[in-house]
């Protein structure tokens, strides 16, 4: 069994890189060269869209393996069935679970792979290329507009978290009816843990909309919890988070009492998508054997059209609901793994022995 293990993974480890490869290219000279080009403006260096191109290209790896991991396993098992590979081995009293074994736990293997691969690598260099291409220098931050813990919200001009400097800033105070009590505007700020200290500024003070004071200052160090690398992040497409930034951000904006809805989803999107290479091969591998010798096209048709629907119910449907507050996040985004993994383990039970 080890030797028959050992040639069905390595043929369709070869296929899966072969099939990786060749989709990545093909969505990087197509998707990315000729589509996403256009949209450079003229004054930007043939390096500066080589790089951006670059860091696109692993969030396209990390979504392109699940069609990668599909094709694999289908094309394999599906020659193996018309040459009369599988039927021998089913003669020889193997199971078609047991043939089918090597490609699941492997793929399975591969996508807990591509989810760390997804969070650490693709997702910071997804926003590396949104920086670039909005000509934002890293690690600097523009007209940020940011909700605080107690309902102040926060207006700064720029943000540069390498020299830990706020240039202009505006905090706006609110009572419990949302009226301005308070606008403090500063020149320069800087921070340490649980203080933030303003120069060249001033403080007004406002009683049911009339101002009632102002006074200017040199320096002032006022108590503030907020930490600016969470006014940056609350720029940041929310795919080019990581887990851990996504959950820094919901428990955040939870304690300001902010609508959390499209963090969670993206959340468990990230979670959840690398494994849908998983189930995508599950649904595929009985198909293969059932239609490889009778039907290979009509088999690979069947196939496409259910991980079609798998996509459709998945992103255009559950994650729709769920960012507009009709469906729980963990349920948008895992269910539809959840229902074609029932699927094709009852696909692969029924599978003629």
């Amino acid at each position: 069994m080890r030797i028959l293990d050992y040639y069905i993974l390595k043929e369709y480890l070869r296929a899966f890189l072969l099939g990786l490869v060749f989709l990545t290219t093909l969505v990087v000279v197509v998707r990315l060269l000729d589509k996403d080009i256009k949209k450079f403006e003229d004054d930007m260096s043939y390096w500066t869209i080589v790089k951006i191109v670059s860091y696109r290209m692993p969030r396209r790896i990390a979504e392109i393996m699940p069609v990668a991991g599909f094709l694999a396993a289908f094309f394999v098992l599906g020659r193996m069935g018309r040459d009369n590979q599988i039927l021998a081995m089913k003669s020889a009293g193997i199971s078609v679970s047991r043939i089918v074994a090597p490609i699941i736990l492997s793929t399975l293997i591969i996508c807990v792979g591509f989810a760390i691969f997804y969070n650490k690598i693709a997702s910071p260099a997804y926003h590396l290329a949104y920086q670039l291409e909005r000509k934002i220098p890293l690690r600097l931050n523009r007209n940020i507009v940011f909700k605080g813990v107690d309902g102040n919200l926060f207006y700064i001009f720029n943000l540069n978290l390498e020299d830990q400097v706020i240039d202009r800033m505006t905090i706006y105070e609110f009572d419990d009816d949302r009226n301005l009590t308070q606008e403090t505007f500063a020149k320069t700020v800087s921070w340490e843990p649980g203080k933030w200290n303003l120069a060249v500024g001033f403080t007004r003070k406002f009683d049911n909309g009339i101002e009632i004071s102002f006074n200017r200052f040199d320096s002032k160090q006022i108590e503030r919890f907020e930490n600016p690398v969470q006014f940056a992040r609350s720029l940041k497409d929310l795919r080019g988070m990581t887990v851990k930034e996504l959950r820094q951000q919901i428990s955040y904006k939870k304690k300001s009492r902010q609508v959390t809805r499209r963090e969670e989803v993206r959340l468990h999107h990230k979670m959840a998508y690398p494994f849908a290479g998983f189930v995508v091969v599950l649904i595929a591998a009985p198909i293969a054997i059932r239609f490889g010798r009778i039907g290979f096209f009509a088999g690979l048709v069947i196939a496409f059209f259910l991980n079609f629907i798998y996509w459709g119910v998945s992103f255009a449907t559950f994650e729709g609901l769920s960012e507009g507050g009709k469906l729980h996040p963990v349920i948008a985004c895992w269910a539809a793994n959840v229902i074609y993994g029932v699927i094709g383990v009852v696909l692969l039970w029924r599978t003629p022995k």
